[in-house]
C-alpha cells in the first residue's frame, strides 16, 4: 500500500481547507473525501483492503495523500498508521479550542449529531453531561479540543519531523506561506501557486443561524442513515420522495430563510460558559505551547 501522507486533523480547524489546496498541486494524488479506515469499526471491517482499492486508483508516481480530521482524536489510529508506512508524512491544522468547539457544535446541530439549542445552553448541556444519553455523539465536541494529550499520543510512535503542525491563525493572516510549508513538508515543489479562488475560498463553511439549521437538519432523515450509536452518518440511497423533500427544503431556505436571516453572525459565549471552558483548556494548551515551542497566549483567558 503506498501512503505518503495523511492530514489527521483537527476536527473543524480547517483540514478540508488544506486538501483542497494540497490536491491541486501536480505532484500530489488524493483520495476524495474522508477515509475513516484507519479508526474502529472500520479498520476491523476491511477497513485496509476497502483502502487499498482507492489507493491503487490513484497515480502511484505522485505522491498519495488521505484525509480524516478524526484521526488525531483516535487512540487507536498512531499505531495502525504506522504499520502501513513507519515514514508517513502527518499534516495537523489546530485552531483556538474554543473557536473550534463554536463552530463544531453548530456542525454537529446540522447533521443531526446534536438538538437545535442556542449556544450557550447547548453547550452548558454538553459540559454537565445532560445531552450525552440521547446524542453520545456531543462528547466528543470537548474531547476533540484536548490536542496536547492527542498529539503526545502521535508522539510515540512518530518523529517530531514526520508530523507538521499548523495554526489556523496563521493560515488566516497568510495562506500562501501556511500552504507552502505543505508542499516544503511533503517535498514537492514549493513555487506552485494555487487557484486566487482556491485561495480565497471557506469550504465547509459552518451555518451559525439557528432557524436555518432547524430549517435544514429536517433534511437528514431524507438524505442520510446513522449507525446504531448515532455517532458517523451514512449518505442514503435516496428515493425520489427523498430527494423531492430536500429540494423543496433547500428552496425554502434559499429563497425564505436565507434571506430573513442575521448575515450567519457568529453567536459568543457568554462569560460564565467563556470561563469554564478556559479553565478546561488552559492546562492543555500551555502543554502544547511545550510540545511546539510556539506562544498561544491568545487561546487562553
Amino acid at each position: 500500500m503506498k501512503l505518503d501522507f495523511a492530514i489527521i486533523g483537527g476536527q473543524k480547524c480547517g483540514s478540508t481547507y488544506l486538501q483542497e489546496i494540497i490536491y491541486q498541486h501536480p505532484n500530489v494524488q488524493m483520495v476524495e473525501g474522508e477515509c475513516p479506515h484507519f479508526e474502529s469499526p472500520d479498520y476491523e471491517n476491511d477497513g485496509l483492503f476497502r483502502l487499498n482499492k482507492l489507493l491503487k486508483n490513484l497515480d502511484q508516481s505522485k505522491c498519495i495523500g488521505i484525509k480524516r480530521p478524526n484521526y488525531l482524536s483516535r487512540l487507536e489510529v498512531p499505531e495502525r498508521i504506522k504499520k502501513i508506512n513507519r515514514d508517513i508524512k502527518l499534516i495537523l491544522i489546530l485552531r483556538n479550542p474554543l473557536e473550534r468547539l463554536r463552530s463544531a457544535y453548530f456542525h454537529y446541530m446540522n447533521y443531526g449529531f446534536s438538538p437545535v439549542l442556542p449556544l450557550n445552553e447547548g453547550v452548558e448541556k454538553i459540559l454537565s453531561g445532560k445531552l450525552f444519553a440521547k446524542y453520545p455523539h456531543t462528547a466528543s465536541l470537548i474531547e476533540f479540543g484536548f490536542y496536547a494529550k492527542f498529539l503526545k499520543i502521535y508522539l510515540q510512535e512518530f518523529d517530531h519531523s514526520n508530523l507538521l503542525v499548523l495554526l489556523h491563525d496563521d493560515l488566516k493572516k497568510d495562506k500562501l506561506s501556511v500552504i507552502r510549508r505543505c508542499y516544503s513538508f511533503l517535498n514537492i515543489d514549493t513555487n506552485f501557486v494555487p487557484h486566487h479562488n482556491s485561495l480565497e475560498s471557506r469550504p465547509q463553511k459552518v451555518n451559525y443561524s439557528l432557524i436555518r439549521t432547524k430549517i435544514l437538519a429536517k433534511k437528514n432523515r431524507f438524505q442520510f442513515s446513522y449507525n446504531n450509536e448515532k455517532t458517523r452518518l451514512f449518505v442514503k440511497d435516496q428515493t425520489e420522495w427523498d430527494k423531492l423533500i430536500c429540494r423543496n427544503i433547500d428552496r425554502i431556505d434559499r429563497y425564505i430563510i436565507n434571506k430573513l436571516t442575521d448575515n450567519n453572525k457568529k453567536p459568543q459565549f457568554n462569560e460564565r460558559i467563556k470561563r469554564r471552558l478556559h479553565d478546561l483548556y488552559n492546562s492543555e494548551i500551555e502543554e502544547l505551547e511545550k510540545l511546539l515551542s510556539v506562544d498561544l497566549t491568545i487561546w487562553k483567558g
